[in-house]
């Protein structure tokens, strides 16, 4: 049986508009996949040790910490080193690890974001704001850090 014009037409219309609605969902997919703010993830991590759901804060106050959130390591670091006291559990952490945190919560930081060869930024919290400029000693102890992260 032969289709008319009309039938042909509105099956192709159809056609286009599933593909159009693919693409769609998948444009909102990707969209909803980009990554939160630091500050909504560490509010989420917060909504989480409020309510008392020990290992989910941990893990993503950890993770928090682990990309620079000074609130972050203060909260994760304590509750490592309190875990077995005030939470009935304890969280595991390696002391290379705390010790990061704790050099975040100073606000003693290591950026290697110039990406030019044999050069390092160090960029300290302390160090800036006595407006000195970093030495070789400090570059030697960036590389340390830097190798530790």
């Amino acid at each position: 049986m032969r289709q008319s014009r009309t039938v042909r037409w509105m099956d192709g219309a159809a056609q286009v508009l599933i593909g159009a609605t693919a693409v769609v969902a998948v444009c909102v997919a990707l969209a909803g996949a980009r990554p939160e703010s630091p500050a909504v993830r560490y509010r989420v991590a917060m909504e989480s040790y409020q309510a008392q759901q020990w290992p989910q804060a941990y893990e993503a106050l950890a993770t928090l910490a682990d990309g620079g959130n000074a609130s972050a390591a203060r909260v994760a670091a304590m509750m490592a080193r309190q875990g077995p006291v005030l939470f009935g559990q304890s969280f595991e952490v390696s002391p290379e690890r705390l010790a990061r945190w704790e050099r975040t919560m100073r606000g003693d930081t290591v950026a290697l974001a110039d990406a030019a060869p044999r050069r390092l930024a160090l960029a300290s919290a302390a160090s800036s704001s006595r407006g000195r400029t970093a030495r070789p000693a400090d570059a030697a102890a960036a590389v340390q850090v830097a190798r530790a992260h």
